[in-house]
């Protein structure tokens, strides 16, 4: 790379790349993308291959479940329905599922992000869980092999699982 050439590291895979390989994002600081182009296409098509988002019917049973406030901060704007385990480490075609479901509003639905949650993790039905969860997550997770991490969404301490 040239000197002059201007770069920014990407969110994902930590890569220092040029500002060519982002996409413009206008509610971002720099106008760019936080991860590059390429890991936000393998994003997209892991969430394809599991399943991709909520169906119409399934979005609307989850509101049904839990009310028109977010499930972290109870605010009552912005709501959306997200994975509660998130798409990253779940088997294809098991995360859209409605026990996978539930409302934040979209500022706790950032901040959690793709953080796997044991508070979340005890909410749904062991039954629903293990065949849901990827392998190399699954066994880690079922076998008490990873570091606790105390994280703050909406005001609220979560204990994120960090794999070894």
């Amino acid at each position: 790379m040239l000197q002059h050439e201007k770069t920014k590291t990407c969110s994902k895979c930590k890569a220092t790349k040029s500002i060519e390989e982002f996409s413009k994002d206008k509610s971002k600081k720099d106008g760019l993308t936080s991860a590059c182009r390429e890991c936000n296409i393998k994003r997209e098509k892991k969430r394809r291959e599991n399943g991709g988002d909520f169906t119409k019917e399934q979005k609307q049973a989850t509101f049904e479940k839990y009310g028109s406030f977010c499930q972290i901060c109870n605010s009552i704007s912005n709501l959306q329905v997200d994975h509660r385990l998130p798409q990253n480490v779940c088997n294809p075609n098991t995360a859209s599922i409605e026990d996978n479901a539930w409302i934040l509003c979209k500022g706790c639905n950032i901040a959690k992000g793709t953080k796997i949650l044991i508070e979340v993790i005890e909410i749904i039905p062991r039954k629903i869980l293990g065949p849901m969860l990827l392998q190399e997550y699954a066994k880690p997770i079922t076998q008490g092999s990873f570091d606790k991490v105390t994280v703050e969404i909406g005001r609220e301490n979560y204990t994120e699982v960090k794999l070894k």
